[in-house]
């Protein structure tokens, strides 16, 4: 069942707690490329989906949080068993990563790729995953060519311990393809995808996009290399071009 607040906006409202990541009163004032981050108490995809689209759950005490965390898992454990079905997705690590987001007994497990994956599938949206510590981007669905400009962009980090978000949440789909730049410059990691193609056809493109293969590369350029930086470049022009569209508004 649709939450039936999705498309209702949420107000800002300025969460102080304490997470089980230590996150709280002392929480920096930025986080990637000057970001706000705003601890998630419960952490996880499923309370970031709740946080972003429903303000009973914003203004509700951990313990009502919990309880609507649980009874969303309910939820989209069946969503997913109709939902997510074909080759494309393993349901069966869709859902035990679902469950694993209220069994655990201190935090649910940060690594939940197929977990991100239906959920960004089955409730509509695009998000942006950040592993300060590993100074690494991610994307949900993990090619940003083919993200909608129909879609909100979320950004949070690894395992949703915090929600990040521009000064009063402004949406980051505004101005993202900028700002993953500025953060390469910064010696951010990015998981751009990789084009397809032979190498004469890659060259090709690579030159009508004036680009060129990653600096301090030892040797010869090989097919890898090429793929690597047309995908990077397509990336950049496809986020550059719906954000001019409106990429993510939330």
């Amino acid at each position: 069942m649709d939450n039936p607040h999705r498309k209702r906006g949420v107000p800002p409202i300025e969460i102080r707690t304490i997470s089980d990541t230590q996150e709280g009163e002392d929480i920096p004032a930025a986080a990637a490329g000057g970001l706000v981050p705003t601890p998630l108490e419960p952490p996880g995809p499923v309370s970031l989906w709740l946080w972003k689209t429903n303000p009973e759950y914003r203004a509700g005490s951990a313990q009502i949080r919990r309880s609507m965390i649980r009874e969303a898992i309910l939820s989209l454990t069946e969503r997913a068993e109709k939902e997510l079905k074909g080759v494309r997705w393993s349901r069966k690590k869709v859902i035990e990563q679902l469950s694993a987001q209220q069994t655990a007994a201190v935090s649910p497990p940060m690594q939940t790729p197929e977990l991100d994956a239906g959920l960004a599938h089955m409730l509509g949206y695009q998000k942006v995953l950040v592993d300060e510590p590993a100074k690494k981007i991610s994307f949900v669905p993990a090619d940003p060519r083919s993200w909608s400009a129909e879609l909100p962009v979320w950004c949070s980090t690894t395992g949703g311990r915090a929600v990040l978000h521009r000064t009063g949440e402004e949406s980051v789909g505004a101005g993202l393809a900028g700002w993953l730049s500025r953060l390469e410059d910064e010696g951010w990691r990015m998981d751009w995808p990789e084009a397809d193609g032979t190498l004469e056809d890659l060259k090709l493109k690579m030159a009508q996009r004036g680009t060129s293969v990653r600096a301090g590369l030892v040797g010869k350029p090989k097919k890898a290399d090429y793929a690597a930086a047309v995908g990077r470049a397509e990336a950049i022009a496809a986020l550059s071009a719906r954000g001019r569209g409106g990429l993510g508004q939330e």
